[in-house]
């Protein structure tokens, strides 16, 4: 048991490390603020103002972590593709029969819809990825981070199905595929309100892409 004098003896952390982990603090939540607002308003409305007033914090606080719109974008997309970048499992995966490899092909497609792009990260991650699109000095950037982020997390499911017949370069044109089909069905939500009609879609989808890995 700790007593109140060996409390009082102990050095306190030195300041230093207490700003550093008030800065941490602080920039987690204008990143988070920042995902709430491109989710909830978009892009072109995802003003300095608005992130501010949704972090709870003062403008010059704001400021002084993320200087533009522009640096906030970048370290909210860099955040927002980090977790996509897992390393592969220990080496190939290995399947006792084709339909074996087939359901684990298509349940891969599935969590990628349900856990990476039908969520708040992956809506307000694409609201970044299209304002690349005229955003000149935005997609100066970051395209680069992009380019990157799509070799590492094809190599990284590549690796997962490398001695299952296809060529490496056949599979990373399919798991582009299925980003791109992916994102793109965030946007159907316009035309197919319906969430489990576009659940529906990702699951046939799956299939048809996971057939090919016969």
């Amino acid at each position: 048991m700790t007593t109140p004098d060996a409390a009082s003896d102990r050095p306190e952390p030195p300041i230093a490390s207490r700003k550093e982990q008030q800065a941490i603090v602080a920039r987690d939540r204008i990143v988070r603020a920042v995902i709430d607002c491109l989710d909830e308003h978009g892009y072109a409305e995802t003003s300095i103002n608005r992130i501010q007033e949704r972090a709870g914090i003062s403008r010059g606080a704001l400021t002084h972590h993320f200087p533009s719109k522009e640096e906030l974008m970048v370290v909210t997309a860099e955040r927002l593709l980090q977790p996509t970048l897992v390393p592969p499992r220990k080496g190939p995966r290995q399947f006792d029969s084709a339909e074996q490899r087939i359901s684990a092909v298509e349940a891969d497609i599935v969590w990628m819809w349900e856990r990476l792009v039908d969520t708040r990260e992956g809506r307000a991650l694409l609201e970044i990825l299209v304002a690349t699109r005229t955003d000149v000095a935005l997609k100066g950037r970051i395209s680069e981070t992009f380019v990157r982020w799509n070799r590492a997390i094809n190599d990284s499911l590549a690796a997962n199905y490398m001695l299952h017949g296809l060529a490496e370069e056949e599979q990373r044109e399919l798991w582009t595929m299925c980003r791109v089909f992916l994102r793109g069905l965030n946007t159907q939500s316009q035309f197919e309100p319906d969430h489990h009609a576009r659940s529906a879609l990702v699951r046939s989808f799956a299939r048809m892409i996971a057939m090919r890995f016969v």
